[in-house]
């Protein structure tokens, strides 16, 4: 009986922490996880681009930095949604990939001055996404890391804003 008893606990138990950790299926902080999945992996691919396409040095510098940072951030959200068991997507999705297609379709200073631009509409909008999950979501281990990478996500944006001749029509990234 009281094997039997422990048995039955233990199979309960097991149950509650395999659920516990599961997002709702259409909860705010899934979609978090998604949208940050979703940008992170396209800074990693655009900034493979840019080491390959790129003009300027620093822009080159800058599409590496993206690859090295980004890349961090998104195996730790993997992992992170793993134990959630959400699924992050492998590939771009068909809006993303349509941004890597038409920056890819240019070349030269046109590509420079079209990536940085990326860059930054990309950080303004990642910077708001992980804002609001830092202030809104449910999930406290989202939250916690999403605040985390709030500052690098802005020292990123600022150093995008330097090298993007913002008022300066027709010059080239400095």
């Amino acid at each position: 009986m009281k094997a039997t008893l422990l048995l039955v606990t233990c199979v309960l138990l097991s149950a509650v922490l395999a659920f516990s950790d599961r997002f709702e299926n259409d909860s705010p902080d899934k979609t978090f996880v998604l949208a940050a999945a979703a940008g992170g992996m396209l800074e990693v691919k655009l900034g493979e681009l840019a080491m390959k396409k790129a003009v300027s040095a620093k822009c080159k510098d800058f599409g590496k930095m993206m690859i090295t940072d980004h890349t961090k951030v998104n195996d730790e959200l993997k992992a992170m949604a793993a134990k959630k068991q959400v699924t992050i997507p492998a590939a771009l999705s068909p809006a993303k990939q349509q941004k890597f297609d038409s920056l890819a379709a240019q070349s030269g200073e046109k590509f420079d001055l079209l990536y940085m631009n990326m860059m930054i509409a990309s950080h303004e909008e990642t910077i708001g996404l992980f804002q609001n999950e830092s202030n809104e979501g449910k999930d406290p281990d989202f939250k916690k890391w999403a605040d985390s990478k709030i500052p690098a996500l802005k020292h990123h944006l600022e150093m995008a804003k330097a090298l993007w001749p913002a008022n300066s029509a027709g010059s080239t990234v400095k």
